[in-house]
């Protein structure tokens, strides 16, 4: 039956990347990142603050490139360095140096965005950062540190989800069919044919059913969800949520949380109603681009287990172009 073969074809798949990334996170070496305040580093001692490499890194656990592109452009519009005005239009501040590589990112593709266009729209930048290698090399480390799926994986993972939450609804529908077929054949054929026919449709009945059964209970219970961040990732992201006062404490605080971290988690909502958070909405800020499946996905009540992904949707989406180079403070995972 068809609802038994994807049960254990996906329940075997989703075990295989849960140990795959559990193998990588344990085996993987702490990231050597230099420090990001360097002159070495720069060239020039930039201002501290901006969001860490750990701030960043959460970002992309809890909503992938577009989360921390998010928060990388929030963190510097909330410190001052970053205007939008009420037509969604961003300039940067005279004279600030970046903070960080993710900042260096920011100024590099405004100022690429400016050659092709004499102002440059925040939708614009912000779609320019989610696929600069910068950004992408922060999905690519936890990739590799065992805390984070590849997006490949993901679109597997909510395609998964929908096929098993489809068989899940359609199987015990066929099996009342199935069933009051039988009845049906009793009564019309009498009792001997008829006993043989109410007695393969019941089982027919009951093998639907545990199919059903079976497909809800992959779904739900073993084939990870459709978000960035593994077993592992999302413990780092539940240590955040719950070591937070009111948004950051600790070694998190020391690298630059407070208003960054909030962004990393709660994204656009953590400024609340904030003057410009309408036109940083209507340019995209904080929305996830829905992939091809989502429209059907979202008619079968979203992802299978608990998670702590937020507003998260695409897997698709996450990441383009090859590894960069990434150097910042500290690792969430360390």
């Amino acid at each position: 039956m068809p609802g038994y073969a994807l049960a254990i074809a996906y329940a075997f798949y989703g075990r295989l990347m849960e140990d795959r990334a559990l193998l990588a996170y344990r085996t993987a070496p702490a990231p050597d990142l230099p420090a990001l305040t360097t002159a070495a580093h720069w060239g020039t001692r930039p201002a501290p603050g901006g969001a860490s490499r750990e701030v960043l890194e959460i970002a992309w656990l809890q909503g992938g490139a577009p989360r921390t592109a998010d928060t990388a452009l929030l963190t510097m519009q909330q410190d001052g360095l970053l205007r939008v005005d009420g037509q969604g239009e961003v300039s940067l501040m005279a004279g600030s140096l970046p903070r960080t590589p993710a900042e260096r990112a920011v100024t590099d593709e405004h100022a690429e965005a400016g050659r092709h266009a004499s102002a440059v729209t925040l939708g614009d930048l912000r779609n320019r950062l989610i696929g600069n290698q910068k950004i992408a090399a922060i999905g690519e480390s936890l990739i590799r540190r065992g805390l984070a799926y590849e997006s490949r994986q993901c679109t597997r993972f909510r395609v998964g989800h929908v096929l098993l939450r489809l068989c899940a609804k359609l199987y015990p529908v066929l099996a009342v069919i199935v069933m009051g077929t039988a009845f049906v054949g009793f009564a019309q054929n009498g009792a001997a044919d008829g006993v043989i026919t109410a007695w393969y449709g019941l089982t027919l009945t009951v093998l639907m059913a545990l199919a059903g059964v079976a497909c809800q209970m992959v779904s739900h219970a073993v084939l990870p969800d459709p978000v960035p961040g593994t077993a592992p990732g999302q413990d780092v992201l539940r240590s955040a949520r719950r070591d937070r006062s009111p948004y950051a404490t600790g070694a998190v605080a020391a690298a630059g949380g407070g208003v960054a971290l909030a962004l990393a988690l709660d994204g656009l909502d953590a400024l609340g109603d904030q003057p410009g958070c309408e036109v940083m909405a209507d340019c995209g800020v904080g929305t996830i681009a829905a992939d091809s499946s989502a429209w059907w996905s979202d008619a079968f009540s979203g992802s299978g287990g608990d998670s702590s992904s937020g507003d998260f949707g695409s897997s698709d989406s996450w990441s383009s172009g090859d590894s960069g180079s990434s150097s910042d403070s500290s690792s969430a995972g360390a």
